[in-house]
């Protein structure tokens, strides 16, 4: 094997690749990444067994051929050199790197070793989504996504595409989120699929920045996320395949309140300002209680550490319904309220047992369920 690729992108793809190696005792192969080249196209691969990446890019290659070897020496080099472009090439089964007057051998596997990490087929089902839009909407409920072991499909992100619209769902069980956003494309299939937590993460870390379209390919055990720059010269490729989580996904729109009892219209940044400083005084229960009095236009925060003290405080807001006294953990009515846009949010309340709704009139297709402590 030998090429010559630019640095930049060589940096770029061992730093995608190498998030996903991981350290294993029993397949130590899996820590290193392989690095293929052909013709003009040289390509990164990683993978944890659960998860694969991939990131293809342009290269002058003279010989083709494979190597295997652990990312983070060479990554650490190329982030200190100044260098534009890096001459890779095997002899007597080590990687010479040649950057500028530095010489790098570094010792490799044998290539068939590695694990084979599945590729498009043809015959998948497929949905294109814009890229941006995805990772962000996958931002806005991963941190909701649940960890337990008895339930392991509440661990992933519920997909659900139906003809024109794709939502994405995370719940722990105690708050829910729900990202709605609409298709390009009209007609799609109906299809649902529920994709481990982290590899909703690394698609948001890979993903997240770069314009253009992915397309998700879908097997009954496994999505293919594809993305290739068609605008960019360099022509990057990325592509992140994961084995999908089995089992049904709960019923969550029986959890979203159709109706309510109570409605807050509360300017956005004071109440998450006052829901920090009850937060202080919440105590290792993080429990903070909000009373609602319509005639007073207003909500008060109450919160009380035994080893602390108390915090009260009134933030005054558009009330509409019934008074109502219900407590919430500050930490998870904080989440929802970091995810909403714009200036005011509706905060809708069904008693002191009944779930809530926080939304966000301006942002369409954003919902934020949580459950109330009982008393």
């Amino acid at each position: 094997m030998k090429t010559v690729v630019l640095k930049e992108k060589l940096k770029e793809g061992l730093e995608v690749t190498e998030r996903v190696a991981v350290k294993s005792s029993s397949l130590p192969i899996l820590q290193n990444v392989l690095l293929g080249v052909e013709q003009k196209r040289a390509r990164l691969s990683a993978t944890d067994l659960q998860m694969g990446v991939l990131y293809e890019f342009l290269a002058t290659t003279e010989k083709e051929g494979q190597v295997v070897f652990p990312a983070r020496f060479l990554y650490s080099v190329l982030g200190i050199s100044k260098e534009d472009r890096v001459e890779l090439e095997v002899k007597n089964k080590e990687l010479q790197v040649v950057i500028g007057q530095q010489t790098l051998s570094i010792k490799t596997l044998d290539p068939e070793d590695f694990p084979i990490i599945p590729s498009v087929k043809g015959d998948e089902t497929s949905f294109e989504v814009e890229t941006s839009v995805l990772c962000k909407g996958l931002a806005q409920v991963v941190g909701m996504v649940g960890q337990s072991q008895v339930r392991p499909e509440i661990s992933g992100v519920f997909f659900v595409f139906s003809k024109k619209e794709l939502r994405v769902v995370a719940t722990d069980s105690f708050r829910l989120a729900e990202k709605t956003f609409q298709l390009e494309k009209e007609g799609v299939p109906e299809q649902s699929f529920i994709l481990p937590a982290k590899t909703a993460r690394e698609l948001i870390a890979t993903f997240a920045e770069r314009p253009g379209k992915t397309q998700i390919y879908l097997s009954p055990t496994q999505a293919i996320f594809d993305y290739m720059a068609k605008d960019d010269p360099s022509q990057v490729r990325l592509q992140i395949v994961s084995r999908l989580i089995e089992g049904e996904y709960p019923r969550y729109e029986d959890v979203i309140p159709s109706s309510h009892k109570t409605r807050l219209l509360v300017e956005k940044e004071a109440f998450i300002a006052y829901v920090k400083a009850a937060g202080v005084f919440a105590g290792k229960t993080s429990e903070v209680r909000l009373s609602v009095e319509p005639a007073q236009k207003s909500v008060e925060f109450f919160s009380h550490a035994p080893d602390v003290g108390e915090q009260r405080s009134q933030l005054s807001c558009e009330v509409q319904g019934a008074g109502v006294e219900v407590a919430f953990n500050w930490r998870f009515l904080l989440d929802g309220l970091l995810q909403l846009k714009g200036n005011e949010v509706e905060f809708l309340l069904n008693g002191e047992d009944g779930p809530a709704l926080l939304r966000q009139g301006e942002q369409q297709g954003y919902r934020y369920v949580i459950m109330p402590i009982k008393a």
